[in-house]
């Protein structure tokens, strides 16, 4: 399976591009964000013109999982993003990932990660301001 690449992100620092919809991603992708030490940025990719900056992911991609642009274009995806982007925050983060590389844990991850995306509104709510369809769009 190839890689997606897109454009790197601006200053060369990773950006997480999580959900703004949804109350679960957007506390998540904000503690990310604080827990990198400035690593790593995080953008709703709801907002206005921020997926238009990544061109080749698209809406739909990011709303099954969140996506994170590494500072060179690539794109890695659900438990990988976090993981990698908790990664950025330094060794003890690094080493207290280790154990997703292990045989059967990453499956387990992507599994259990892809359930929780999957039932995100259901399970944690919307953010107050998704006053569009984007909300009721949901993933079988």
């Amino acid at each position: 399976m190839t890689a997606l690449v897109t454009r790197p992100p601006e200053g060369g620092i990773p950006v997480a591009l999580y959900d703004g919809h949804c109350r679960l991603c957007t506390r998540q992708g904000k503690a990310l964000a604080r827990r990198s030490g400035g690593r790593v940025s995080a953008r709703s990719f709801q907002q206005p013109g921020v997926l238009e900056s990544f061109p080749g992911l698209t809406h739909d991609e990011c709303m099954r999982e969140l996506k994170v642009v590494g500072p060179e274009g690539r794109v890695r995806g659900g438990a990988e993003g976090v993981v990698y982007a908790f990664g950025q925050g330094g060794l003890l983060w690094r080493v207290l990932l280790a154990p997703y590389y292990l045989p059967g844990v990453r499956w387990l991850a992507e599994r259990l990660y892809a359930w929780v995306a999957r039932n995100r509104y259901r399970l944690f709510g919307r953010a107050e301001d998704c006053g569009d369809e984007a909300c009721a769009v949901h993933f079988r």
